[in-house]
């Protein structure tokens, strides 16, 4: 099966003087994930600080989509993703509400707003979402529908805890839009730090009792670390160290990871390229 390694990135990921798109796929990354869209109670999708879609119009840099259409054909990145939501932000409240207020249909503003993004950067694949508060059913499954109607290919998870809610999500969306969810990119860092020893027994296991024979539940999840990080560099984990985890992964069935945070790689002055290789070699 082939091997993917995903990196998240959030201001390095967007145009401008410092971005880091122009050698994005020269890192042997496969997969990049801009991260992070966050809904606001108006509808309006702002990445990060950068409002970007406003009343059903894309008003970010217009040159981003080229910038991710390069990065895409040229050298190692076959998937772009955007994330929604983080640590104690109020997106998929607002989502929810949202939809409670005005549905999901081509008239809703998240539809519109939703379409005006990718209308503007067809090159993205699908959106992944890290709800870290809400957790209602509902939502997830309605967005993540009113996503495949608008011509998104995937969606994915991005979960730290609560396997059980994740699980139910993806059943759910499994009888409705049979293959639309494509995995759960697992937080093993932070709050998520339960995860590194606890893969199989707490997400591989529960998620392959749920799913029908046949699925490969262990593929399905990719594990992410914390690249050095935080004051002097000191905390979170060199490019070795991953190797040596997504090792002890491989034995498990794994055949992906993710690194957090490419914004983290560049103030620490390390080589992302270690930190894809650290996940691909560890898995080979």
């Amino acid at each position: 099966m082939k091997l993917t390694a995903s990196i998240y990135g959030g201001g390095p990921f967007y145009p401008g003087p410092s971005s880091a798109l122009p050698t994005l796929n020269q890192t042997g990354f496969t997969t990049v994930v801009c991260w992070a869209v966050h809904v606001k109670s108006n509808g309006d999708l702002v990445y990060n600080d950068t409002p970007i879609v406003s009343n059903g119009t894309y008003i970010g840099d217009s040159s981003w989509g080229a910038m991710l259409e390069n990065v895409k054909q040229y050298g190692s990145v076959n998937r772009i993703l955007f994330s929604i939501g983080g640590w104690e932000t109020n997106d998929f409240y607002h989502i929810m509400s949202l939809i409670q207020r005005d549905g999901t249909s081509s008239s809703s503003i998240l539809y519109k707003n939703f379409e005006a993004l990718l209308r503007e950067i067809p090159v993205i694949d699908g959106i992944d979402y890290d709800d870290e508060g809400n957790y209602d059913q509902n939502t997830i499954v309605q967005l993540s529908q009113m996503l495949s109607t608008i011509g998104y290919k995937e969606v994915t998870f991005c979960p730290y805890t609560n396997s059980s809610f994740w699980i139910d999500c993806l059943t759910a969306l499994e009888g409705t839009n049979p293959g639309l969810v494509t995995g759960f990119n697992l937080q093993c860092y932070a709050g998520g730090a339960p995860n590194l020893y606890n893969v199989q027994q707490g997400w591989i296991d529960p998620l392959q009792k749920a799913m029908p024979s046949g699925f490969d539940a262990a593929a399905f999840i990719d594990p992410g670390l914390w690249c050095k990080n935080g004051t002097g560099c000191t905390q979170g984990m060199d490019a070795s160290t991953i190797q040596g985890y997504f090792s002890g992964w491989k034995n498990d069935g794994i055949t992906g990871g993710f690194i957090w945070l490419y914004d983290d790689i560049e103030k620490c002055g390390n080589d992302p390229q270690s930190y894809a290789d650290a996940i691909l070699n560890g898995l080979s």
